[in-house]
């Protein structure tokens, strides 16, 4: 959507919402969806990313909930605003929270292309949450936590005042609009004329649809259809179901890729982990030459040394090369065997860190085969767009499947994002984390005062066991420890864990209803 009719858009959801309630916010893999308490029972659909970036109104609304922007929720719209022709508005939004201090925050949107993203600005105008991780002018400080800086504008002229008689120069054109507005020039109209009548133009309601189907502001000299704002969806809108499609192909083509990259790395490290294993050979070299110095010293070719084992004395033949320098020769092999043995634990951890990403990646895929529902898979993929929060938020429970187990309580993600929101959002640290070994499975808590019995643990481990990817198994190896142990290393997907100290336990899978509640 051009500059031009994103500030009409703008200035026509002012006047009809300024001063409507939010009903709530929702979020989709590629947009914002605010439901509003409003006569006509629209809600506003801003397409951030995914496509051409768009601000149209929809009979529905799509997406699941943001947690962070449910804060905003039956909070009151007070200003709509943006910077004239640009690609750039905000929506002004006060609550009254519990405490009776009304709380403004402004939701803002830069439509600028691939670049476009959405921010949640508090009263002091900082950012406290983003859409996406792009930033549109590079110059800029633009993370969660920095105050916000609009973008620099890419022009300066605009039909109001401009130095250039070319309609390409001003702010908000783009070639459909300059090719429109230069066929007024073509036919007599002069360029402070038409400059006028698309200017006037964007204070009515109407938009214009030219002869190859495309939306403009402003009227075509050859005439068009008309529409409405309302209309605007089935002209920038894409067919959900295509849309639904291209989110479960993404992000399989995302983490097959993923474990590919890995599956590769981990052969490289296997190799480079054999080579480091050799160091006690590398360093029985050195010390064979050492030893043999005062023969190696004016010694050519094949050359008998001595060498002293822990099973007695033996001969070695050593090849001697021309212009040996054996103190040379020791000195290396010394530092290579060093190196060598440095190595091995350093790859070994490497390969332990690789193999767990190889089975989060093995993980979401799994999640993605049998996700039926497109919220969960929009979840996903909204999820990966988002920093680390920088505090724990405060998650509730009926996210999760929830059962009653012996004297205490288990929780069930029901796919990567809840599984990530169970473990790092909603468990104590002295709760207990149940997870199936190298295997696909949910994420399990169980929440107990005092320590979990034999028993209890089976039953966990056996649920678990009953929803990885080997539920079919007679028996499932489930690994289990405190969930102070696990960790989920930065800019990893939702889902990922490492954990070191754990113990396992062998059960048969039991297969639950997953409504239980």
């Amino acid at each position: 959507m051009d500059g031009l009719t994103l500030t009409k858009a703008v200035n026509i959801i002012k006047e009809r919402y300024t001063g409507v309630q939010v009903t709530k916010i929702n979020v989709t893999e590629d947009s914002v969806t605010i439901g509003l308490f409003a006569k006509d029972r629209k809600s506003l659909h801003i397409r951030v990313t995914g496509g051409s970036p768009a601000l149209f109104t929809s009979d529905t609304q799509e997406g699941v909930p943001d947690q962070f922007l449910d804060r905003l929720s039956g909070g009151k719209i007070t200003d709509v605003g943006g910077r004239r022709y640009d690609r750039l508005f905000w929506l002004d939004i006060v609550k009254r929270r519990p405490s009776g201090k009304l709380e403004t925050h402004k939701l803002v949107f830069e439509l600028i292309g691939k670049m476009s993203n959405a921010v949640l600005l508090n009263e002091g105008g900082n950012i406290i949450w983003m859409f996406a991780k792009n930033n549109a002018d590079p110059d800029r400080s633009f993370s969660v936590g920095d105050r916000y800086a609009s973008p620099r504008l890419n022009k300066r002229d605009t039909l109001e005042k401009y130095a250039s008689n070319n309609f390409s120069d001003l702010l908000g054109f783009y070639p459909v609009t300059v090719k429109h507005a230069e066929i007024y020039l073509a036919k007599g109209y002069s360029f402070a004329e038409t400059a006028t009548l698309i200017n006037e133009s964007l204070t009515d309601d109407v938009f214009h649809v030219d002869s190859q189907g495309r939306v403009i502001p402003f009227k075509p000299y050859e005439d068009g259809e008309t529409i409405t704002l309302d209309d605007l969806k089935g002209r920038v809108h894409k067919p959900a179901a295509k849309r639904d499609d291209s989110i479960r192909l993404r992000l399989t083509r995302l983490f097959e890729k993923q474990a590919e990259k890995y599956l590769v790395l981990k052969d490289k490290l296997k190799e480079e982990y054999a080579e480091a294993e050799t160091y006690p050979k590398v360093r029985a070299k050195a010390d064979l030459l050492k030893a043999n110095l005062h023969i190696l010293k004016n010694a050519k070719g094949k050359t008998e040394l001595t060498n002293y084992t822990e099973s007695g004395i033996e001969t070695v033949v050593y090849d001697v090369p021309e212009f040996f320098d054996a103190n040379k020769e020791v000195n290396r092999l010394y530092g290579r065997a060093d190196k060598l043995e440095r190595s091995v634990a350093l790859v070994k951890s490497r390969m332990g860190e690789v193999d767990n990403i190889i089975d989060s990646a093995l993980e979401q895929l799994y999640f993605i085969e049998i996700s039926a529902k497109e919220d969960d898979l929009r979840e996903l993929a909204l999820e990966m767009k988002k920093s680390e929060p920088k505090q724990k938020k405060q998650i509730k429970e009926k996210q999760f499947i929830k059962m009653e187990i012996g004297g205490g309580t288990a929780y069930i993600g029901r796919n990567s994002v809840s599984n990530h929101r169970l473990v790092f959002q909603f468990a104590n640290p002295e709760d207990m984390w149940f997870h199936a070994q190298k295997l696909p499975s949910a994420h399990l808590i169980f929440r107990k005062s005092g320590n979990a019995t034999p028993d209890e643990i089976e039953q966990c481990a056996a649920i678990v066991a009953g929803m990885s990817k080997a539920k079919n198994n007679l028996k499932v190896t489930v690994d289990y420890t405190q969930k102070k142990n696990v960790k989920k290393p930065k800019n990893t997907p939702p889902g990922f864990v490492i954990y070191h100290r754990f113990r396992s336990v062998d059960v048969a899978p039991v297969h639950i209803d997953e409504k239980t509640d």
